[in-house]
């Protein structure tokens, strides 16, 4: 019994040491690292879908770390995973509040109505009603989840997870060449941790 017992247990310290995640420090390095909006900015991206309950729960870790621990010259934004055409409505959900400048009165009420209501939000007419509710005009909020502006922004988030190999959420890219997420981390505490380190990173490489 005590031979199995020691067996096992160096079965699993050599499954530990081989895991790509652990070996990489909890993250992973793209081979073609992709360009930030701004060139003289740190950029830090969190792909997330709103019915995801981890990104529920990383949410306030990483809207913490946003606004009171990064650094001055790192920039900070979410990007709506598109895995399914429930994921790119809610997408398209997210984009139309950014275009219209009510993503502060919509998001976080957004989280709470799916995980804290355990409303689908799962069609237009739906969302129309919840952001009536919001005292935001719904009509022209679902008018705007169908224009070209969020067409071209929903593009260009499935052109940036498929660069960053975006399967799950929440995933977080550093500086275009640096992904980490929940499982690679270990836990969503850890991403944080991952997240300030590839950041000192990205900073000491740049000189």
């Amino acid at each position: 019994m005590h031979r199995f017992l020691r067996s096992l247990a160096a079965a699993m310290l050599a499954l530990l040491v081989t895991s790509p995640a652990l070996a990489a420090g909890g993250y992973r390095a793209l081979d073609g690292p992709q360009p930030a909006n701004d060139p003289d900015k740190i950029e830090v991206i969190e792909f997330f879908w709103y019915g995801c309950p981890h990104c529920y729960r990383f949410e306030p870790m990483i809207q913490q770390w946003a606004q009171q621990e990064k650094a001055p010259n790192v920039e900070f934004r979410h990007v709506p995973a598109i895995l399914s055409r429930a994921w790119e409505l809610h997408g398209r959900a997210f984009y139309a509040a950014k275009v219209m400048g009510v993503l502060d009165r919509f998001h976080q009420p957004m989280f709470d109505k799916l995980h804290e209501d355990h409303r689908g939000l799962s069609n237009e007419d739906e969302i129309r009603d919840f952001v009536d509710s919001l005292g935001i005009d719904g009509d022209q909020f679902v008018k705007t989840m169908n224009s070209f502006a969020v067409d071209t922004k929903i593009r260009r988030a499935r052109s940036l997870q498929k660069a960053y190999g975006v399967s799950g959420t929440p995933t977080v890219v550093i500086d275009g060449r640096y992904v980490t997420s929940g499982s690679m981390a270990g836990s969503l505490q850890r991403m944080i941790q991952v997240i300030n380190d590839r950041v000192a990173a990205a900073r000491s490489e740049s000189g």
